[in-house]
């Protein structure tokens, strides 16, 4: 489901950077985290949020973030290597702002 950017509660904390482009992670007050993905539809090239996933930590966040950028690229089909050193580069990436288990 879309929903517009600013329904995010005021009170949550966002968690964004380039390396995570689109997506971003919202942790709320009541200490559980969402993934968002930033989405632009329509004529008028509306922005809007889509939910993700609700991960129970922020390392789950982390991964989920990974994990969407794999399968969100250009192309839907790959061979093994591609693939692999697809997953290599956004692992590195984000190893490079933080330690998590990938």
């Amino acid at each position: 489901m879309l929903r517009k950017p600013d329904s995010i509660p005021a009170g949550d904390t966002l968690i964004q950077d380039a390396v995570m482009e689109p997506f971003f992670i919202a942790k709320s007050q009541s200490g559980g985290y969402t993934v968002y993905e930033r989405v632009t539809k329509g004529e008028n090239n509306t922005e809007y949020i889509k939910t993700v996933s609700y991960p129970a930590s922020f390392n789950g966040a982390l991964k989920r973030v990974a994990n969407e950028k794999l399968n969100n690229g250009e192309s839907k089909i790959y061979s093994l290597k591609e693939y692999v050193t697809r997953w290599e580069n956004i692992q590195k990436e984000m190893l490079s702002m933080t330690s998590i288990d990938l």
